[in-house]
């Protein structure tokens, strides 16, 4: 057994120096995107088509809820879906029937979308400071590269309003809870890796468990979260991500 002991010390030797590849360290601090949430699904969009992917109920989309039929394979290992509200986003749980449905949000003031975008800019990665400046950015939607996709106020009982807003920059996508006039972040979920804008899915209950669920949605990632506006302070919970190539 003794004699073992240098030729294993040799082995460990030649591997160390057999240029072998390395694995990519795993960065702790870096985000990545949660698995797809059991028994609900995602909607993406290639050409016009719909194409569910996961989930077997109802279908959600920024204005309504509705049925939908599935059809013939699609992207993403989907199969393409007719029916249903226009535009969807989700698909529901099997057997879930919503409490409530999005319904599209009033507008919001131009000085409110324009602190909604800097508290965007200040939770996401500093942008990239070789990209050239687009004469874009003096809109109030646009500060320093960040595209806002949505600000949708909220109303909760006891309790002043909030506002659910998203936000895209170099590929990073974010889902926050922002005070009513967008003066202070109160809780934050990041996007990473989807490159196209997101836009946020009006707050209802859709799964009946009294507890409002939202989405960011784009072409390539849907993120799946809940709202609680029920705790001293707002949060947001995620249930689940798919992510879809276009």
């Amino acid at each position: 057994m003794h004699r073992s002991a240098p030729h294993l010390v040799l082995a460990l030797l030649f591997l160390a120096c057999s240029g072998a590849p390395a694995a990519d360290p795993v960065d702790p601090a870096k985000p990545t995107l949660p698995p797809p949430a059991e028994g609900w699904g995602a909607v993406f969009h290639r050409g016009g088509v719909a194409v569910q992917v996961g989930g077997g109920g109802q279908l959600v989309g920024p204005r309504g809820v509705g049925e939908g039929s599935l059809g013939d394979a699609g992207a993403c290992g989907g199969r393409v879906v007719t029916g249903g509200p226009e535009h969807p986003v989700l698909a529901l749980p099997r057997g879930v029937t919503p409490a409530g449905a999005p319904e599209k949000p009033a507008a919001n003031p131009a000085p409110v979308v324009e602190a909604a975008a800097w508290r965007v800019d200040e939770a996401l990665p500093e942008p990239d400071r070789f990209t050239p400046r687009s004469p874009e950015e003096a809109q109030p939607a646009r500060q320093r590269g960040v595209a806002l996709g949505s600000v949708v106020k909220v109303r909760r009982y006891g309790g002043p309003p909030v506002l659910v807003a998203s936000g895209t920059r170099d590929c990073n996508g974010l889902l926050a809870v922002l005070s009513s006039d967008a003066g202070e972040r109160l809780a934050t979920i990041e996007v990473p890796g989807g490159c196209a804008m997101g836009r946020v899915l009006p707050p209802a209950d859709l799964d009946g468990d009294g507890t409002l669920e939202t989405a960011y949605f784009s072409d390539d990632t849907v993120l799946l979260a809940r709202l609680h506006l029920d705790e001293p302070s707002p949060r947001l919970e995620t249930l689940g991500a798919w992510r879809c190539a276009p």
